[in-house]
């Protein structure tokens, strides 16, 4: 059915390093982080499901 995909914590920590800077320093929305997460996880060889990159008139400006 499903492979178990086991990730580093080093890796792991930098996911977390990522998202805390994208949500405290840059006011990442919704949709831009849920787009960074799946990319991150296909990067790191987890299959995920398609989401398109949200368009940049969405996306939050500091």
């Amino acid at each position: 059915m499903f492979k178990k995909k086991a990730l580093s914590e080093t890796a792991i920590k930098g996911i977390v390093y990522q998202f805390r800077y994208l949500i405290n320093d840059k006011k990442a929305s919704d949709e831009e982080l849920s787009w960074h997460l799946s990319k991150t996880l296909s990067n790191l060889g987890i299959k995920v499901d398609y989401i398109p990159e949200p368009p940049p008139w969405k996306k939050k400006n500091e």
